[in-house]
């Protein structure tokens, strides 16, 4: 990559508009720009061309195969790969035609549906989203795949994926913020953006320590390990030199995805050993929620090629930082005004769409915590610098004061410098607000920042969400002005200082993981749910079914798809770690501890000092409560068998066998440190986290 040139490297495996040109007619070319500027779906008589104009520019490429590319409700990419040969006339031929590009077909009954599809009811459909573009996928190995991102519902129309509720939700959110637009005199706005970037953390570990841990392999994360001789205590691997072995995975990492379009542009270590962080520059949302897809499954790819295994679980190691991804979310016009800049020049616009989150987030408090609600996550909240699940909204002291009293904001607030006191350094502007780690939301100068994401959660749910809310609050607001004749303007700032202060009780801007906050959001009446499956209640609340319908995002059916789907993969989420505890308790755990205590016992009478005396008590003793437990957990496992309601299991689940499952863990990592080294059942934390050092 030596002396590269950006311009002609980056996005070269992406079909864009500008390839497109190079192979379709140009009245043709041209329809097709029009019917993408409105918004317009694609007839079959454009799209025959552009079919054929992606066959060439893929098979030119060294693609073999092509791909719909899609979202289920799994939060997994999915794909069936197809082969570009076709028979025509007796004779073998290159072929993609309309059709085949615009819509294919899948097993609906095998992803997770939300009981929409039954076993014998398979059908589904993909069908091509043209507002995300194509792009070659490549494989270690050479093979290269031609990727058609689309949208999949059932034979019904039920969306069974991610990206359907999205890109519904940033058609409605660009509607109702068109309409507050037009009201301030914005005629010339055709258009509001949702932007997103999405920073992405992951563990990477060595292959070697990967394989020989089992409940790694299976779950993601480890099911036992007492805390580490050290982890962060000295700050000795946030931000610290990258090493040659990961700079050359993180080269091959950005090489990839720059070739595909996407920008990558930041990385470095993350707190935890052997946590990094990789950050792309902001792009419309239905495309950033593609892209992170594409940036994980990278980032795997290239780390097997490295001899390393990436690890997107929200908490692979007990005790030290989790893994999450942080969605910085904004709102712009095609005109080029980023609504949430606090320094644009119409400050009424500012507060208006400013105020317009901040109250979608009170209002729907509940959703909001819900959209990340799953089991891996739960794990993660509440510590080590993820956010709480108490929700809350940080804008920091100076801005809620302004516009608590009414003050105008102007550059002038902004004239405070940071004086370093050496007289080389210049000096620079200090920004509105500080940035509230411990908040779940944070308002940083021009967007918010939704922080309580997990790793390997897609992205495109909780900014569903997050766009539907703040266009019903729009919405809302859109309405009231709707029937003011004169003085739109000064009844628009009265009407966002009235509901601010209405809603300010979801602004705090202080510690919270701090009790007080609890306590004091108890008085405040915010909901604090603990757990995800509290969460999973609220899709039955009637706010939520009707947010969702009257926004047109959701159908009652398809809400009820998602909390179904929810609640399964919560469940079956528990079961697969539970049978993972139990196998590696049978094939591991005990024979290392009974082991262990003969090596112990074969140690002799007259050397065998009180201390040895008091292991191989201890490891009697966990043996026995080991024995005990692993019995109730396979007869709690296996009372939940014939259990068809998925909220009462993931109830019972979330009270019983975790709780168990807790217990032995606890049990085992006290006596972990009493196994000699050459007995032990598995690499420990200290093995595993300084392995790459």
């Amino acid at each position: 990559m030596k002396n590269m040139n950006f311009k002609k490297y980056f996005a070269k495996n992406v079909c864009s508009d500008k390839v497109l040109k190079k192979f379709m007619p140009n009245l043709v070319y041209k329809k097709y720009l029009k019917l993408k500027k409105n918004n317009e779906p694609l007839d079959y008589k454009t799209a025959h061309y552009i079919a054929d104009a992606v066959k060439i520019w893929a098979i030119k490429n060294g693609a073999t195969h092509y791909t719909h590319w899609f979202l289920p409700l799994n939060g997994k990419m999915a794909e069936k790969q197809i082969s570009f040969i076709d028979i025509a006339a007796s004779d073998y031929v290159e072929a993609l035609n309309e059709h085949s590009l615009i819509k294919g077909e899948t097993d609906a009954s095998s992803f997770p549906n939300g009981g929409a599809r039954t076993t014998f009811e398979a059908r589904g459909y993909t069908i091509w989203d043209y507002t995300s573009p194509m792009f070659l996928k490549s494989y270690q190995n050479g093979h290269k795949v031609l990727c058609i991102p689309t949208v999949f519902c059932s034979y019904n129309g039920y969306a069974l994926d991610e990206k359907t509720p999205l890109l519904r939700s940033i058609e409605i959110l660009n509607q109702q913020a068109l309409r507050i637009l037009k009201h301030l005199g914005y005629n010339d706005v055709k258009k509001v953006i949702n932007n997103v970037g999405a920073e992405q953390e992951y563990f990477l570990i060595d292959k070697k320590d990967f394989q020989n841990r089992f409940d790694l392999k299976i779950v993601g994360r480890t099911l036992f390990g007492r805390a580490p001789i050290m982890s962060q205590e000295m700050h000795s691997h946030y931000l610290c030199p990258i090493n040659d072995r990961l700079s050359k995975f993180m080269n091959q990492v950005n090489k990839k995805l720059w070739k595909i379009g996407i920008p990558a542009k930041l990385q470095h270590n993350e707190v935890a050993p052997l946590q990094h962080e990789l950050v792309p520059i902001f792009t419309s949302a239905n495309i950033a929620c593609d892209q992170n897809q594409i940036i994980m499954e990278t980032i795997s790819m290239v780390a097997k090629s490295n001899n390393f295994v990436a690890l997107f679980h929200e908490k692979p190691f007990e005790g030290i930082n989790g893994s999450g991804k942080h969605i910085n979310w904004s709102l712009s016009t095609d005109t080029g005004i980023n609504l949430l800049d606090i320094d644009i020049n119409d400050k009424l616009l500012f507060l208006i769409f400013f105020t317009s989150v901040v109250v979608a987030i009170d209002e729907y408090q509940d959703l909001i915590r819900a959209s990340i609600a799953y089991r891996e996550n739960d794990l993660r909240l509440g510590g080590n610098e993820a956010p709480p699940t108490l929700i809350s909204v940080y804008v920091g002291d100076f801005l809620q004061k302004i516009i608590c009293e009414n003050k105008i904001i102007d550059s002038n607030n902004k004239s405070k410098f940071i004086d370093t006191k050496v007289k080389t350094i210049s000096k620079t502007t200090k920004d509105y607000c500080d940035k509230n780690r411990t908040s779940p939301f944070v308002y940083t100068g021009n967007k918010f920042e939704f922080r309580m994401v997990g790793a390997s959660q897609s992205i495109s749910w909780p900014c569903t969400c997050l766009n539907t809310i703040v266009a019903k609050i729009l919405s809302d607001f859109a309405d009231k002005l709707d029937l003011v004749q004169t003085n739109q303007k000064c009844v628009a700032r009265q009407l966002a200082m009235d509901i601010f202060h209405a809603h300010e009780k979801i602004i705090y801007n202080g510690n919270c993981y701090d009790q007080k906050w609890v306590d004091e959001a108890q008085k405040r009446g915010l909901i604090n749910h603990k757990d995800s499956v509290s969460c999973y209640k609220i899709y039955d609340n009637e706010n939520i079914v009707s947010l969702f319908q009257s926004t047109g995002v959701l159908s009652l059916e398809e809400l009820k798809i998602r909390k179904n789907a929810f609640l399964k993969n919560y469940v079956e989420s528990v079961e697969v770690e539970t049978r993972t505890m139990i196998e590696i308790l049978t094939r591991e755990i005990f024979p290392s501890i009974i082991t262990s205590k003969q090596f112990y016992d074969n140690v002799k009478a007259s050397d065998s000092s009180d201390h040895i005396k008091q292991i191989k008590e201890k490891l009697s003793d966990a043996l026995k409560s080991l024995s005990k437990l692993h019995i109730k957990l396979k007869k709690l496992l296996n009372e939940l068998v014939d259990e068809k309601d998925l909220l009462i299991k993931a109830e019972k689940e979330n009270d019983e066998i975790l709780l168990t499952t807790k217990k032995i863990r606890k049990i085992f990592d006290d006596i972990e440190s009493f196994i000699p080294q050459k007995y032990k059942p598995f690499p420990d934390y200290n093995d595993i986290l300084f392995s790459l050092k």
